[in-house]
């Protein structure tokens, strides 16, 4: 279910009974370009933050990322359709093959940028998403292999190890799902360059062709303006490639899996993209109906600094005030629960007398 009812209409109808704030919505006879350049404006105020507000980190924007699985020796990974993660928030791996209850899950630290590595652990303590642009990739055909019919063990010792640890795939190569198996297979990457220079996803298990698939020159992928476009396919052997958005998110895993470790599936969740308005028929979207008024003092703020009148546009100084102290009320309504994450003192820092805070080996210098 939408978050929001409310649109941009009924906002600028609102705005048009304002007699200082109507004058900035009309140009030429037409509202609407200039109601999208300041809903634009507001919006990403909101959500990513800018010269009036700090990116906050609403739960209402919050999102589930497409879960994935960890890959031998494979520390980068394409998600088909993520385009619109603004930043992650939390990460955690669970032991997705486990068969007692309850799954062992491993926290996993979230950071703003992880270099590469051929470090292997158990499992994974730290992510990072990057633009799909940066990540590593493979190439089909090219040495060295993963496994395939003539190396059905798996065994890697003699092929040695492409840059960042990766094997590509290639004619017979094996790929091995990752479900129901007691340790991660070994497997060739699922994130590979073609000869045109496009990005191309793993998304079905099984055995590549015998021959070099055939590369569209232009597939189609998902966008942030249109993100429910469905991704071009490749069919190779029976194995599915599905076409990336080289300007998408994806995730970077320090360290790498080992070759046959415990099999790990990633859960993420992450703030949202700020959306665009593209027409005045839209709804406010993330935005709750709750906070509708947050939205529309910014808007009301927005067209005071664009009105044509000298006296009135001197007016948005006080307006602006008015919508940070609405952003500032809208975060103290949305948080309103103590937060789980941090370091609490187990006894007060204070003391009131000798008796309640004796020296001992853990305080061996008594009280303050």
């Amino acid at each position: 279910m939408p978050n929001s009812s409310i649109t941009l209409q009924e906002v600028m109808d609102d705005a048009a009974t304002l007699g200082d704030v109507s004058p900035a919505l009309a140009t030429g006879g037409s509202s609407q370009g200039p109601a999208l350049s300041i809903a634009n404006d507001v919006m990403q105020a909101l959500i990513n933050g800018g010269p009036l507000a700090q990116p906050y980190n609403w739960k209402w924007n919050r999102a589930n990322l497409p879960q994935f699985c960890t890959i031998s020796y494979q520390q980068d990974y394409f998600i088909p359709g993520l385009v619109n993660l603004g930043w992650l928030e939390a990460a955690w791996a669970s032991q997705i093959n486990q068969t007692s209850i309850p799954k062992f899950k491993q926290p996993v630290e979230v950071n703003k940028d992880l270099m590469v590595t051929y470090d292997q652990t158990g499992y994974p303590a730290k992510i990072c998403w990057l633009p799909n642009s940066m990540l590593e990739t493979g190439t089909w055909g090219q040495t060295p292999l993963g496994p395939t019919t003539d190396n059905p063990s798996g065994d890697t010792t003699s092929l040695g190890l492409g840059r960042g640890g990766l094997q590509n795939p290639g004619p017979g190569v094996i790929y091995t799902s990752p479900l129901l198996t007691l340790q991660t297979p070994t497997n060739a990457t699922t994130c590979i360059t073609d000869p045109n220079g496009n990005l191309w996803a793993l998304t079905t298990f099984g055995t590549c062709g015998n021959t070099q698939p055939d590369w569209p020159t232009n597939p189609a992928y998902p966008t942030v303006k249109s993100p429910n476009i469905t991704a071009t396919t490749v069919q190779d052997g029976t194995v599915v490639w599905t076409a990336i958005n080289p300007s998408g998110q994806g995730l970077r895993l320090n360290p790498i899996p080992p070759q046959n470790g415990t099999q790990w599936v990633i859960v993420c969740q992450g703030q949202k993209k700020a959306p665009r308005f593209y027409s005045v028929g839209q709804t406010l979207e993330p935005l709750p109906d709750d906070f509708e008024w947050a939205f529309k003092q910014g808007f009301f703020a927005e067209c005071y600094r664009r009105n044509p009148d000298p006296k009135v546009r001197a007016k948005y100084t006080m307006e602006r005030q008015i919508w940070e102290q609405a952003l500032d009320k809208a975060v103290r309504q949305s948080d309103r629960e103590q937060d789980n994450y941090g370091f609490y003192p187990g006894t007060s820092v204070m003391d009131s007398s000798w008796g309640t805070n004796p020296m001992s080996p853990s305080n061996p210098y008594g009280p303050w």
